[in-house]
């Protein structure tokens, strides 16, 4: 094929049904590589990196997360205790 022909293959405009394709097959590419990612160790390693290297340098990040944490351990504590009866019954069975 010489140059003038692929000039006029390039400047072809693309029908409805062309778009429509490379989208989808745009969007299928996309689909298999976000898979491939979030089903990877890999992934969940970085991620876990980089909420510790951030989670050290911010002091009232660590202290915020600190709070939230001692609510909700308090929260449960207070539920078990409240709700007893409904789960010490079952330890004496073992």
């Amino acid at each position: 094929m010489n140059r003038n022909g692929i000039k006029h293959i390039l400047r072809e405009e693309l029908t409805k049904s062309d778009e429509t394709r490379i989208k989808k097959l745009a969007r299928d590419e996309f689909d298999t590589l976000i898979k491939k990612h979030l089903n990877s160790d890999q992934l969940e390693k970085t991620v876990k990196e980089l909420v510790v290297k951030n989670l050290k340098k911010d002091k009232p990040t660590q202290k915020e997360v600190a709070i939230i944490t001692k609510e909700v351990m308090l929260k449960f504590y207070k539920v078990l205790w409240t709700r007893k009866n409904f789960w010490s019954n079952g330890l004496e069975n073992i």
